[in-house]
């Protein structure tokens, strides 16, 4: 009964929220119906036969996730997952609304869920977690954890709950946990290692070794299984290869799958929202880019075309400390024809600084968004935060 009631009442305010605000209001009824129902989340993913599957790291979840998502369903599988990124409690709570029955049951056989390591870890306790992704750890969001330690030790209790774990090699934060569980290492070829290593969160520790179930290649991956090494091509680019090593992972832990499939998925992949995807508003294609932090943010002016034009920067609130702006190099870009979002005069600032040409500086999303699509060109690209993201994304009516 308390179940049926918390869905109803969950339901009946996502659909007056999104009345008010179409695209978004998913926080507002995961919070009312997860008062009034604590056990909803956890009642609907125990549920599941082929259990709960979670993802977390610093970065990476989103795109992971998704993939993982897409080898699943290719397999027959139906996948309940939080496509909209939603990863805090309130989030995926809000997901089971939408998708769960009036009971909160998920017509579904397993769960992929994108996990924040602050709130995963406190979840991942509570519930029955089947396999647990780790991607990394890095030390550019003290703006969100005190300490790369802290996400360290928050990424080793999401592991802790799982049954198996599987985990990037590449990171020493990762390789140097122990669980009880059976790890399952992803990584880096030798010579993709060589031009795409990240930052990892500093530690003098030592690496440990641990055997690669999957390797990221140039353009594929491979397995290595029962004394055999597969390849599988893959068409998505190179900073999407680690992630795509991750998912290939974890789908032979779940299921024994098809190499034909994988391979036929994996050729025809897409990226995920804004990780350098291509989309047309108002008849107008544009190319979008999310930057989390700084390593993110320099991944991408680096992969810059600097014929692309007209040219957008947005920095939202969820910058909370701004000077992390300076530790990123601009000095390859000539002109930025747009900087908005709410912190917009800090990167402005940050952009004059290194010599780049600012045309216009618009603090609301919506009016910096509309006047970068009036702008003449053919090649519009857009950098920005994760908040200007979702305001963008749901003025331009591209919110799921």
């Amino acid at each position: 009964m308390r179940a049926i009631l918390a869905v109803s009442i969950g339901k009946l305010l996502r659909f007056l929220v999104r009345l008010v605000r179409p695209g978004g209001g998913s926080a507002l009824p995961g919070v009312v119906a997860n008062k009034l129902d604590p056990k909803l989340l956890s009642n609907a993913l125990a549920a599941l036969d082929h259990g709960l599957v979670v993802v977390s790291g610093s970065a990476g979840k989103s795109s992971t996730t998704s993939y993982l998502v897409t080898l699943l369903e290719a397999h027959g599988l139906r996948v309940f997952t939080n496509s909209s990124t939603a990863n805090i409690r309130q989030g995926l709570v809000a997901a089971v609304l939408k998708q769960g029955n009036w009971r909160g049951r998920l017509d579904s056989d397993i769960a992929v869920l994108e996990f924040d390591e602050g709130h995963g870890a406190v979840l991942a306790g509570e519930l029955e977690v089947r396999l647990a992704v780790l991607t990394n750890v890095y030390s550019d969001q003290l703006d969100r954890f005190n300490d790369p330690d802290d996400v360290i030790a928050m990424l080793k209790q999401i592991g802790s709950a799982a049954k198996v774990v599987v985990l990037n090699i590449d990171d020493k934060n990762l390789a140097q946990l122990e669980f009880t569980a059976p790890v399952i290492g992803f990584g880096l070829s030798a010579e993709m290692a060589k031009t795409r290593r990240a930052n990892y969160a500093l530690n003098f520790g030592p690496h440990p070794a641990i055997d690669a179930f999957t390797q990221a290649g140039k353009d594929s991956i491979m397995v290595h299984s029962e004394g055999e090494t597969k390849y599988v091509t893959t068409s998505l680019p190179e900073h999407q290869a680690l992630n795509l090593s991750a998912a290939v992972a974890a789908v032979h832990q779940l299921i024994k799958p098809s190499e034909s499939i994988i391979s036929a998925v994996l050729k025809e992949l897409k990226p995920v929202f804004a990780r350098n995807e291509k989309v047309e508003v108002s008849g107008v294609d544009v190319v979008i880019r999310l930057v989390q932090n700084p390593t993110s943010f320099q991944l991408n002016l680096d992969e810059l075309v600097l014929d692309q034009t007209p040219l957008m920067f947005m920095a939202g609130r969820d910058i909370h400390d701004p000077s992390w702006l300076w530790t990123v190099d601009f000095s390859k870009i000539k002109k930025v024809d747009i900087v908005g979002g709410f912190n917009a005069n800090e990167l402005a600032l940050r952009l004059a600084f290194d010599g780049v040409e600012v045309g216009v500086v618009i603090e609301d999303a919506a009016a910096a968004a509309d006047s970068f699509l009036a702008l003449p060109g053919t090649g519009h690209t857009l950098l920005f935060s994760a908040d200007a993201m979702r305001r963008v994304r749901r003025h331009w009516g591209l919110a799921k």
